[in-house]
């Protein structure tokens, strides 16, 4: 099966994607494997430029997606929650998680792709450089921004490009997500996503790259085995619990070189980890679980106390378990 929304093939997709709905503007995916399902919701914004919103309930996905002969794409990626990570290179993993962006030329996206929080929602905007820059130039009589010279600039290394904390960009991609909820007309919904895409290639035109730029640093092979076993530990059994020199004592690794390793490789201190995993798979269980109780699912991720988990999960996804699950009931 091939992407193409109006007939535009960008790329192979395999035959574990399913089409749900489709029309000249539109397109619904689902992905779905043993360890849970994916929609995908792919808008064609203009001739060269589709934004795909993803929602993803699945611990991993083994992606077929490759890009048709010659083509060259450049693609901004953004999580809103949750965490994916994916091997884009022999023991090179691309990690993604919330509230991060990332441009990649989508190269090496054939493979599988984990969400170790098996809980994801975020959005791409996929540009077919070639096509995409002829729109533009097409619509503004002549475009400044060089979309080949910007993706040559992002995505001339081996793994994509991580950028934090921008806010510029940041305030840009939310007002997509915002946009999507709201469930617009066709019309106003595409001249209103032309408008933010074109607001982001500037941005990023303007952005000077080494000042956002996250660098993950490498650790050897046997660090990286001791810390993925700690990860497994804490999130194998949410109702345990285990203090920094329970888990140091366990395999054998220094506490503060453990702490530091832990950050580098998933972003996030081990408590804070713990705590955001934890709400996340209860994000979940809220959706998908319809018939669970809240206190069921609080004591399921470890708080047996529903007002300490209720705290605990307005403070990672900013609104109570019943407020979030009525919004989710309110949009799917």
């Amino acid at each position: 099966m091939t992407m193409d929304v109006k007939e535009q093939k960008i790329a192979n997709l395999g035959k574990n994607v399913k089409t749900l709905v489709k029309n000249e503007n539109c397109m619904v995916l689902m992905l779905s494997d043993s360890t849970g399902e994916g929609v995908m919701t792919v808008y064609q914004v203009m001739p060269g430029v589709m934004i795909c919103f993803s929602d993803m309930h699945m611990e991993r996905c083994d992606s077929e997606f490759e890009l048709k002969r010659n083509m060259r794409v450049l693609c901004i990626d953004h999580c809103r929650e949750g965490r994916i990570e994916m091997e884009v290179g022999p023991g090179v993993s691309s990690i993604m998680q919330e509230n991060e962006i990332r441009l990649d030329n989508r190269e090496n996206h054939k493979g599988t792709s984990y969400y170790p929080l098996r809980h994801y929602h975020g959005v791409s905007v996929l540009m077919d450089v070639e096509e995409a820059q002829r729109t533009l130039d097409e619509m503004f009589h002549g475009f400044s921004v060089d979309i080949a010279k910007l993706r040559q600039r992002y995505c001339n290394q081996e793994k994509p490009y991580a950028i934090r904390e921008d806010a510029g960009l940041s305030s840009i991609i939310s007002s997509l997500y915002q946009r999507n909820m709201e469930r617009a007309e066709v019309s106003e919904a595409k001249e209103y996503y032309q408008i933010k895409v074109v607001e982001m290639l500037l941005h990023l035109e303007a952005m000077a790259a080494e000042d956002t730029r996250e660098v993950r640093p490498y650790y050897y092979k046997t660090q990286m085995e001791k810390i993925k076993a700690v990860h497994t530990r804490i999130t194998e059994n949410l109702k345990e619990r285990y203090t920094i020199e329970e888990l140091a004592d366990m395999y054998d690794i220094p506490a503060t070189s453990m702490k530091k390793c832990f950050k580098d490789v998933y972003g996030d201190s081990i408590y804070s980890y713990q705590k955001r995993y934890r709400i996340n798979i209860a994000a979940s269980m809220l959706i998908q679980d319809k018939n669970k109780e809240i206190q069921e699912i609080a004591s399921f991720v470890g708080y047996e106390n529903p007002g300490k988990f209720s705290v605990a999960f307005r403070s990672i996804m900013g609104v109570s378990p019943a407020e979030y699950r009525i919004r989710k009931e309110g949009i799917m």
